[in-house]
């Protein structure tokens, strides 16, 4: 298991690294489980986050409680806490096409077969703030097709996926290489729910890394080291205060790219689901095998290339226009801040500014995992270096 580490300030602006691995620091493990614990979470497009009996049983005594007494509920209750996603009944368009402004794209093939299609698209934030321009390239289809039947099988997936991509520094998938990355991923996925002992662990077939790395599902390793964890936007909240950052992982990232040759591969685990970036010194590839998360209704797997050709604007305050913010590899940085995170963290910062918001919920939706790969050319018991 990946050790939490976040880097808390100290007087005089000095650093030190916190280990969260206790009970009591709720800080997540990839999966969203935190130290033992098995949780009842399934992927959901919309991350709509419900609390089991046990949680709502633990509030409703909190509130009759002092504040020493609600610390000790909360401690001894933590083991008993699940979690479980619902989809929204409501349906909200996570990232969409705006076709009414943008209706033309224009597409680039590379091969007269199709193996090889990147479309330059224009997508909009799904609170129309921010508008990306960049290249995208579809599967046929997603990890929730028939073709495929992965319908949890994130996890799986990327451990294949990060597998190919060592395998293949210079390359990225063509589109039946992708497609057939996702019935490998799926299969695999099918195997361990076929495992007693993985099916009793994780009722809901949502398995986490560690576990899908020592079933030996492809020789793929995770280094501690190199790995971060974070939050988005910890300042706006009392008890991230001090935590790392999103943004200071990713300056980590980039300052790393000088003294890298080889392509990086980080598998990211954030709000109940995995996805891969790909850092190379002159592109930053997302590539993502549930479509939902790219729009709503989308049911093809997905690639996003983020290259000198990248531009992203957003709207000025008070004003229709509109202002670019960023243009190039840096659109890959916002565009997970800006069309993946931004509606959670507004929403609990009108939570906390009301005082309804838990440190339960912050860590949950907020809580974001780089686990930097390698390839492992042998078998071993343990697949996380420490």
């Amino acid at each position: 298991m990946v050790k939490r580490l976040t880097r808390r300030k100290e007087k005089k602006n000095n650093y030190q690294l916190n280990s969260f691995d206790s009970d009591e620091s709720l800080v997540f493990d990839s999966d969203g489980m935190n130290g033992d614990d098995s949780t009842t979470t399934s992927e959901s497009s919309s991350g709509e986050l419900s609390l089991g009996p046990e949680l709502e049983s633990s509030r409703n005594l909190e509130t009759r409680l002092g504040p020493a007494q609600n610390y000790m509920v909360r401690m001894l209750s933590w083991k008993k806490r699940r979690l479980s996603f619902r989809t929204s009944a409501k349906k909200t368009e996570l990232l969409g096409f705006d076709f009414d402004r943008h209706p033309e794209t224009c597409s680039v093939v590379d091969s007269q077969k199709g193996e090889y299609w990147w479309e330059v698209k224009e997508l909009v934030s799904r609170n129309g703030a921010a508008r990306l321009k960049a290249q995208v390239f579809f599967a046929s289809f997603d990890q929730r097709s028939e073709r495929a039947a992965g319908e949890s099988a994130c996890t799986a997936l990327v451990a294949v996926i990060a597998h190919w991509l060592h395998s293949n520094h210079a390359s990225m998938p063509t589109r039946p290489e992708f497609d057939n990355l996702i019935t490998q991923g799926s299969s695999e996925w099918r195997k361990l729910c076929s495992n007693t002992a993985y099916t009793n662990a994780f009722p809901d077939k949502h398995f986490d890394l560690e576990t899908v790395l020592k079933a030996d599902v492809r020789p793929v390793t995770v280094s501690h080291e190199k790995s971060f964890t974070g939050f988005f936007s910890p300042d706006k909240f009392e008890c991230l205060k001090g935590a790392m950052s999103f943004d200071e992982i990713w300056n980590e990232i980039k300052s790393s790219e000088t003294n890298n040759c080889q392509p990086r591969v980080y598998i990211i685990s954030w709000n109940d689901h995995f996805f891969v970036l790909k850092v190379e010194s002159k592109a930053y590839y997302i590539i993502d095998t549930l479509g939902e998360r790219l729009f709503e209704g989308c049911k093809q797997a997905y690639m996003l290339k983020f290259d000198d050709s990248s531009l992203m604007y957003g709207k000025k305050k008070k004003k229709d226009d509109e202002m670019a913010i960023c243009s190039g590899k840096e659109c890959c940085r916002e565009y997970i801040k800006r069309f993946l995170a931004a509606i959670a963290v507004e929403e609990l910062e009108e939570e906390e500014k009301k005082g309804r918001v838990s440190a339960f919920t912050l860590h949950q939706r907020l809580q974001i995992d780089f686990h930097y790969s390698s390839f492992s050319s042998a078998t071993s018991s343990s697949h996380f270096f420490f």
